[in-house]
């Protein structure tokens, strides 16, 4: 045998054992369920004012990342701190209306007690009755205070959660109006990611299994995951209502049968702090069907081809 002959065998050799180790890592990933319809999801919070007014303070931008509390813009208070000061004024004045009617009530108990011919018993009755009145007129006083308070304290609107600013579309002067959005937050602590993998795939996908996920806009860097829990119902356009409230029924191609998506809900373990993750973007996911283990294991990545 010449050394053409053997090159030629151990470079074809060679290309035999490449070829079966790209297989073998194509066929892990094709015995398992993945798809490319992936998003990233989190819990997108609207932010409605408890009052309306003008905005007077704005200190937050577009995009901002804001931590639980912080202010994100206050109404002016003004208006609501008048309030404030006539319920105060109001609850005095009826403390003061109660101390008087129980002083009558309380002299109109001692009369009667040492003369019962001095005061009838309806008359007293009166007397205690303008009491009971006087002292629920200090309880309606001091809800109204309580209320003006919480009226004031919602001027400044801060953040329920740690999260990020998005489409801010305020500007200082802008009205805010009670119970009507004013701006979007996005909860950083609730990310997730839905895949949407066909129906015929997910027989063996169960809750806890392991899932990868590549992101479009970070190939390289897979995250680890794991299956949450499986979507129970989509949405069908056979049967709904449509012209002159007929059903609307989709026309079949016996020949053809498309599979459905069913949202598979994955866990992010531990997302890398370097890795952005943005509500809506595409992500491509796989689950190894069987592995549960919570086992420190590397994050394999997705091949290109499947990305």
């Amino acid at each position: 045998m010449n050394s053409t002959v053997l090159k030629t065998l151990i470079s074809g050799l060679i290309v035999l054992v490449a070829i079966g180790i790209v297989l073998y890592k194509y066929w892990y990933y094709l015995t398992n369920p993945w798809t490319r319809d992936g998003q990233v999801h989190a819990q997108v919070i609207q932010i409605n004012p408890r009052v309306s007014g003008p905005i007077v303070n704005l200190p937050i931008k577009d995009n901002q990342l804001v931590k639980a509390g912080e202010l994100l813009f206050a109404i002016d208070p003004r208006t609501f701190q008048a309030a404030v000061d006539q319920a105060q004024a109001d609850l005095q004045q009826a403390q003061v209306k109660a101390k008087d009617a129980k002083e009558e009530a309380d002299r109109a108990r001692n009369i009667r007690k040492r003369d019962r011919g001095a005061m009838s018993q309806q008359q007293l009755e009166r007397k205690e009755n303008d009491q009971s009145a006087a002292d629920a007129a200090v309880l309606g006083a001091n809800a109204q205070l309580q209320q003006a308070q919480l009226n004031l304290e919602f001027t400044d609107v801060k953040a329920p959660v740690d999260g990020y600013v998005t489409n801010l579309n305020l500007r200082l002067g802008s009205q805010a109006v009670a119970n009507q959005p004013a701006l979007a937050l996005i909860d950083i602590n609730s990310y997730w990611i839905h895949g949407y993998f066909r129906e015929d795939r997910i027989e063996g996908v169960k809750a806890g299994d392991r899932a990868v996920v590549t992101l479009m806009s970070y190939p390289d860097r897979p995250l680890e995951g794991q299956v949450d829990s499986l979507g129970w119902g989509i949405a069908q356009d056979d049967g709904s209502t449509g012209y002159n409230l007929l059903p609307n029924i989709n026309a079949t191609f016996e020949w053809i049968r498309l599979a459905q998506r069913v949202p598979v809900r994955v866990h992010l373990v531990e997302p890398p702090k370097d890795i952005p993750l943005r509500v809506g973007t595409t992500a491509s996911v796989i689950v190894m069907t069987g592995d549960n283990s919570n086992t420190e294991k590397p994050v394999p990545a997705l091949p290109k081809a499947l990305q």
